[in-house]
């Protein structure tokens, strides 16, 4: 009985040093993971779990141990800010993959990096063919940043001289055919409206609906369960 206690106070001790940490180090440093912070968070991880399990371990060297690793990218993170060689060192530098057009193979290479991988990383970007590229860079949190060549971007309202209206968030009203029905109230909508344009669209049962939302100018996307869409797909 005794031990099943250790164990639940120094699993809620972990995890608690781990909120900690993570508070300390910042949203920044999380999602711009670079090597040496994968580094550091899988050291953290195991910390935590050795601690939680491994009864040889007294509280305070686990708890220093975390402390200690948690205040390393605090440092670090100081250090390249103060010198821009340091920072080199430790984050790296960007690498171009793609410029004008044409696919860099020596960096490619060099990053340990595919051509499938950089074409379904393009593709996440909305980028289907490599010849409307002017650059591809990895950057040194492992993301791709891409610039489209002047003729392949899109025309924005600026460059058209107009106006634009602000556009809200879309709001789900049906979800796996279950009724929001606080998300209706937000669009001052109520369920009675909400099946008649159901109706209007030959839907007599909420349960065929997949997702039905409506964005800020009140158009309503509607998508039914097994509609039997044919899928076309010649990335397989």
């Amino acid at each position: 009985m005794l031990d099943n206690i250790d164990i639940i106070f120094r699993n809620l001790i972990a995890v608690g040093i781990l909120f900690l940490v993570t508070l300390v180090i910042g949203k920044k440093l999380i999602s711009q993971l670079n090597f040496f912070d994968f580094i550091v968070g899988i050291t953290i991880g195991s910390i935590a779990a050795a601690l939680s399990v491994d009864k040889t371990i007294t509280y305070s060297h686990g708890i220093i141990s975390l402390l200690i690793w948690g205040l390393i990218p605090l440092v670090v993170a100081k250090i390249a800010l103060a010198d821009i060689r340091a920072r080199r060192r430790l984050d790296g530098v960007p690498t171009l993959l793609v410029q004008n057009g044409k696919i860099l193979e020596d960096n490619l290479k060099k990053e340990k990096y595919h051509v499938n991988d950089l074409l379904e990383e393009l593709r996440l970007k909305g980028v289907f063919n490599i010849a409307d590229l002017n650059f591809a860079i990895l950057e040194t949190s492992g993301q791709i940043s891409v610039q489209l060549k002047p003729e392949k971007q899109p025309v924005t309202v600026s460059d058209l001289n107009l106006s634009a209206t602000r556009q809200g968030l879309c709001a789900n009203l049906i979800i796996d055919g279950k009724i929001l029905y606080q998300h209706l109230k937000l669009v001052n909508r109520d369920e009675i409206w909400l099946r008649e344009e159901l109706k209007k669209q030959n839907i007599e049962d909420v349960g065929q609906v997949l997702l039905a939302s409506m964005d800020g100018s009140g158009n309503l996307y509607i998508d039914v369960k097994d509609d039997q869409v044919k899928e076309f797909n010649v990335l397989k």
